[in-house]
């Protein structure tokens, strides 16, 4: 049984092991326990590791330790890692919401010619999602 609830995201996450990149890397699911990402190189049950998200401006930085590893593929590995800090899930939150925030920008921009400023959209996107954003939470 989980002792989270798991919320889809797409967020772009780097990880570190040490000094060594972990190949490339995609988050799949977030939680207030931790995140699972794809990459194409395995690391080992019990590793600590560093993430970025590099959205924000400094990037922002957490620290998780894995606790599963399944190989998706012959060169593709999904991974789960646990927060180290009960702040990570909060932040990394917030991340996310920055993240649909410039997707709904650009979205807006490609789809109706519409540009316009971060602050715009901002305040758009929170008007339209922030509470089934929030609820996801639950």
């Amino acid at each position: 049984m989980r002792n989270y609830i798991r919320h889809p995201t797409s967020i772009p996450i780097n990880v570190l092991s040490g000094e060594r990149i972990i190949g490339d890397t995609k988050a799949q699911n977030l939680s207030s326990g931790g995140l699972s990402f794809l990459t194409s190189k395995p690391v080992k049950v019990g590793e600590l590791i560093d993430f970025e998200i590099p959205v924000m401006k400094p990037d922002y930085q957490g620290r998780g330790v894995v606790v599963w590893l399944r190989n998706r593929s012959p060169k593709m590995f999904e991974v789960g890692m646990r927060f180290t800090s009960n702040d990570d899930f909060f932040r990394t939150r917030m991340v996310e919401q920055v993240c649909q925030i410039e997707d709904y920008r650009q979205r807006i921009c490609a789809n109706y010619g519409r540009t316009m400023s971060v602050e715009e959209a901002a305040m758009e996107w929170i008007a339209k999602y922030a509470q089934t954003f929030a609820r996801q939470d639950e």
